[in-house]
Protein backbone atom coordinates (compact mmCIF):
# COMPACT_ATOMS: atom_id res chain seq x y z
CA UNK A 1 0.00 0.00 0.00
CA UNK A 2 1.50 3.35 -1.03
CA UNK A 3 1.35 6.73 0.70
CA UNK A 4 -1.84 7.62 -1.21
CA UNK A 5 -3.58 4.67 0.43
CA UNK A 6 -5.71 1.78 -0.68
CA UNK A 7 -9.45 1.52 -0.47
CA UNK A 8 -10.77 -0.31 2.55
CA UNK A 9 -12.14 -2.99 0.22
CA UNK A 10 -8.71 -3.53 -1.36
CA UNK A 11 -6.92 -3.50 1.99
CA UNK A 12 -9.28 -6.01 3.63
CA UNK A 13 -9.17 -8.28 0.57
CA UNK A 14 -5.34 -8.34 0.55
CA UNK A 15 -4.38 -7.83 4.20
CA UNK A 16 -7.40 -9.17 6.05
CA UNK A 17 -9.91 -7.54 8.40
CA UNK A 18 -8.88 -4.92 10.94
CA UNK A 19 -8.85 -5.66 14.63
CA UNK A 20 -7.79 -4.21 17.96
CA UNK A 21 -6.33 -0.71 17.91
CA UNK A 22 -6.34 -0.51 14.12
CA UNK A 23 -10.10 -1.12 14.03
CA UNK A 24 -10.74 1.39 16.82
CA UNK A 25 -8.56 4.01 15.10
CA UNK A 26 -10.40 3.41 11.84
CA UNK A 27 -13.84 3.69 13.49
CA UNK A 28 -12.92 6.88 15.39
CA UNK A 29 -11.26 8.52 12.37
CA UNK A 30 -14.28 7.91 10.15
CA UNK A 31 -16.74 9.08 12.79
CA UNK A 32 -14.64 12.18 13.52
CA UNK A 33 -14.80 13.09 9.82
CA UNK A 34 -18.58 12.59 9.85
CA UNK A 35 -18.99 14.70 12.98
CA UNK A 36 -16.88 17.51 11.47
CA UNK A 37 -18.88 17.51 8.26
CA UNK A 38 -22.22 17.20 10.04
CA UNK A 39 -21.17 20.13 12.25
CA UNK A 40 -20.83 22.16 9.05
CA UNK A 41 -24.30 21.05 7.85
CA UNK A 42 -22.90 18.66 5.24
CA UNK A 43 -24.49 15.21 5.16
CA UNK A 44 -25.39 12.48 2.70
CA UNK A 45 -21.79 11.43 2.20
CA UNK A 46 -22.33 7.98 0.70
CA UNK A 47 -19.35 6.60 2.62
CA UNK A 48 -18.46 3.09 1.46
CA UNK A 49 -15.67 0.53 1.53
CA UNK A 50 -14.56 1.86 -1.87
CA UNK A 51 -14.62 5.58 -0.91
CA UNK A 52 -12.62 5.18 2.30
CA UNK A 53 -8.90 4.47 2.11
CA UNK A 54 -6.20 3.56 4.58
CA UNK A 55 -3.08 5.61 4.07
CA UNK A 56 0.46 4.31 4.22
CA UNK A 57 1.09 6.18 7.46
CA UNK A 58 -2.03 4.97 9.26
CA UNK A 59 -4.33 7.80 8.27
CA UNK A 60 -7.91 7.29 7.10
CA UNK A 61 -8.78 9.13 3.89
CA UNK A 62 -12.42 9.70 2.99
CA UNK A 63 -13.78 10.63 -0.40
CA UNK A 64 -17.46 11.36 -0.67
CA UNK A 65 -20.20 12.74 -2.81
CA UNK A 66 -23.24 14.24 -1.21
CA UNK A 67 -26.78 13.17 -1.88
CA UNK A 68 -29.78 15.44 -2.34
CA UNK A 69 -31.80 14.26 0.67
CA UNK A 70 -32.74 16.36 3.72
CA UNK A 71 -29.97 16.97 6.25
CA UNK A 72 -31.62 14.95 9.06
CA UNK A 73 -32.31 11.93 6.86
CA UNK A 74 -28.91 12.11 5.23
CA UNK A 75 -27.11 12.38 8.59
CA UNK A 76 -28.97 9.28 9.83
CA UNK A 77 -27.98 7.46 6.64
CA UNK A 78 -24.37 8.51 7.18
CA UNK A 79 -24.17 6.97 10.66
CA UNK A 80 -25.77 3.79 9.28
CA UNK A 81 -23.16 3.69 6.50
CA UNK A 82 -20.43 4.18 9.12
CA UNK A 83 -21.74 1.21 11.10
CA UNK A 84 -21.81 -0.98 7.99
CA UNK A 85 -18.28 0.14 7.13
CA UNK A 86 -16.98 -0.76 10.60
CA UNK A 87 -18.56 -4.22 10.38
CA UNK A 88 -16.98 -4.72 6.96
CA UNK A 89 -13.59 -3.56 8.26
CA UNK A 90 -13.77 -6.02 11.16
CA UNK A 91 -15.19 -9.04 9.33
CA UNK A 92 -14.37 -8.64 5.65
CA UNK A 93 -17.99 -9.10 4.61
CA UNK A 94 -20.95 -6.78 4.14
CA UNK A 95 -23.21 -8.88 6.38
CA UNK A 96 -20.59 -9.81 8.99
CA UNK A 97 -21.54 -10.52 12.59
CA UNK A 98 -21.10 -7.39 14.75
CA UNK A 99 -20.59 -9.61 17.82
CA UNK A 100 -16.93 -9.79 16.78
CA UNK A 101 -16.57 -6.10 17.76
CA UNK A 102 -15.42 -4.91 21.20
CA UNK A 103 -18.43 -4.10 23.45
CA UNK A 104 -18.44 -0.28 23.19
CA UNK A 105 -17.92 -0.34 19.43
CA UNK A 106 -20.55 -3.07 19.01
CA UNK A 107 -23.09 -1.01 20.97
CA UNK A 108 -22.38 2.06 18.82
CA UNK A 109 -22.73 0.02 15.63
CA UNK A 110 -26.00 -1.53 16.80
CA UNK A 111 -27.45 1.89 17.64
CA UNK A 112 -26.33 3.31 14.29
CA UNK A 113 -27.97 0.39 12.50
CA UNK A 114 -31.35 0.98 14.15
CA UNK A 115 -34.11 0.38 11.56
CA UNK A 116 -35.74 3.73 12.42
CA UNK A 117 -33.47 6.51 11.09
CA UNK A 118 -34.94 8.91 13.66
CA UNK A 119 -33.70 6.69 16.49
CA UNK A 120 -30.09 6.62 15.30
CA UNK A 121 -27.61 8.71 17.33
CA UNK A 122 -25.98 11.86 15.99
CA UNK A 123 -22.42 11.47 14.78
CA UNK A 124 -21.06 13.76 17.48
CA UNK A 125 -22.68 11.61 20.18
CA UNK A 126 -21.20 8.43 18.72
CA UNK A 127 -17.79 10.09 18.59
CA UNK A 128 -18.04 11.05 22.27
CA UNK A 129 -18.79 7.45 23.20
CA UNK A 130 -15.94 6.12 21.05
CA UNK A 131 -13.58 8.56 22.72
CA UNK A 132 -14.66 7.31 26.13
CA UNK A 133 -17.07 10.07 27.12
CA UNK A 134 -20.63 9.05 27.57
CA UNK A 135 -23.36 11.25 26.17
CA UNK A 136 -24.64 11.81 29.73
CA UNK A 137 -21.20 13.01 30.88
CA UNK A 138 -20.87 15.29 27.87
CA UNK A 139 -24.32 16.79 28.49
CA UNK A 140 -23.55 17.24 32.18
CA UNK A 141 -20.41 19.21 31.34
CA UNK A 142 -22.36 21.42 28.92
CA UNK A 143 -25.09 21.96 31.54
CA UNK A 144 -22.42 22.87 34.08
CA UNK A 145 -20.86 25.42 31.75
CA UNK A 146 -24.24 26.97 30.99
CA UNK A 147 -25.28 27.21 34.64
CA UNK A 148 -21.92 28.78 35.50
CA UNK A 149 -22.40 31.35 32.74
CA UNK A 150 -25.92 32.17 34.00
CA UNK A 151 -24.61 32.75 37.55
CA UNK A 152 -21.96 35.16 36.27
CA UNK A 153 -24.45 37.05 34.10
CA UNK A 154 -27.30 37.15 36.63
Amino acid sequence: MGDQGASLAYFVRHEGPLGGRALHHFAVSCMAALARLHGGDTAGLRMSRDSVALGGRGQVLIGWETSGTSYEGAAADDVRAWADLVVFAATGTEDGDPRILPPALRLAVEQCRHPDPGARPRSVDVLRVLLGRSVAAAMASVDGLLSGAHRRVG
